[in-house]
């Protein structure tokens, strides 16, 4: 491809060489000179068009390459106050975590705390209300710190997880379900790490004893049921969970039986 400087040069030549062939030649030479004047400025014109051309698909690469450098930046940038905003998630769920329960002094605690299942027995198998609320009143200590957790890191990773564009991630998983499919994608980011051991053996296990949870959270219902004034309660509707809970087929508690 020509320069420029060449491209002007020829063109300002076509235009020298004109006045002076109508000046030196005789007439009857003019027409084979303006025809080749013609077909010498055609081609200018031609290698003009094309220096054009070829100037603006440079001009278009380059483009190109700065808005691809500025779009990297621009979703680095992104990625790293993702990042930020998890960490500052991260922290305040467990700190959440914590509150609810005073007798974990650290969120590593409550993987030893989870494992004492002393309460579900009580919860799957006393029919009476008072000690089955007892029950389900401790275990709510453990239940509720893992199930805030859980939450904690599930918000962190979405918005970890929307700022770097992902497309295949499911948001409509429980949260431990959630920790349980993805974690492997999170442990290897700065501060989710941090995690990585309670949350994966918590939200494996939470997933493994769900139906169990799902049957404490019928218990709690039906408790209700038998404790607090009837007019304050939705019979048909507590009875309808208690039928839906039994066409799942998960474990019935025995304080709910005869219903």
């Amino acid at each position: 491809m020509p320069s420029r400087r060449l491209l002007i040069l020829l063109t300002v030549l076509l235009v020298l060489l004109a006045p002076a062939a109508m000046t030196y030649l005789p007439p009857a030479r003019y027409s084979a000179v303006g025809s080749l004047f013609s077909a010498v400025g055609s081609l200018i014109a031609v290698l003009w068009f094309s220096a054009s051309l070829f100037y603006q698909s440079l001009q278009l690469r380059e483009q190109r390459q700065q808005f691809s450098e500025e779009f990297r930046q621009l979703r680095e940038d992104a990625r790293r106050s993702a990042l930020a905003l998890a960490k500052d998630i991260l922290r305040e769920a467990e700190q959440r975590a914590l509150k609810l329960n005073p007798n974990i002094k650290s969120i590593n605690d409550l993987m030893i705390v989870y494992l004492d299942w002393s309460e579900l027995k009580v919860i799957f198998e006393s029919t009476d209300p008072q000690e089955v609320r007892e029950a389900i009143n401790s275990w709510l200590k453990k239940e509720g710190p893992a199930t805030s957790l859980m939450r904690g890191i599930k918000s962190a990773a979405e918005t970890y997880f929307r700022a770097i564009g992902r497309a295949d991630i499911d948001y409509s998983k429980e949260p431990e379900e959630f920790v349980f499919i993805y974690g492997p994608t999170l442990w290897t980011l700065p501060y989710f790490d941090a995690y990585q051991s309670v949350a994966t053996w918590l939200s494996e296990f939470m997933v493994r004893i769900q139906p169990g949870r799902k049957t404490v959270e019928l218990a709690a219902t039906v408790t209700i049921l038998k404790m607090a004034p009837p007019e304050i309660v939705k019979r048909d509707k507590i009875l309808d969970d208690v039928e839906r809970h039994r066409k799942a087929g998960l474990p019935m508690p025995a304080i709910a039986e005869g219903l």
